[in-house]
């Protein structure tokens, strides 16, 4: 049972926001939007994560796995990408494992 943001276990809980920002690009004057996550505990929470959070009730265990996931899909696209910069660079070249 959880009461304040704090397990059974003892260890804290944690909820993720996503906070949305107009920008504008002065480069060629486009308006967009700058996202920023937050990561609170839901002790100090003093929001409404059921309603306003993307991820209520986390605990580190989560938070990690989480971590390790997004860290996981970054280095998939970053990797796809070198590739595929190495393979217009030089087509007849095969890429070492």
């Amino acid at each position: 049972m959880e009461q304040n943001g704090w397990e059974e276990s003892g260890l804290e809980t944690y909820n993720i926001y996503m906070d949305e920002a107009p920008t504008s690009d002065e480069a060629n004057g486009d308006e967009g939007w700058e996202v920023e996550f937050r990561v609170v505990g839901q002790s100090i929470d003093d929001g409404d994560p059921e309603n306003n959070a993307v991820l209520a009730g986390l605990d580190l265990v989560d938070l990690i796995n989480l971590r390790d996931a997004l860290q996981q899909e970054i280095d998939n696209f970053a990797l796809t990408a070198l590739e595929a910069q190495a393979l217009v660079g030089d087509p007849g070249e095969e890429l070492m494992p």
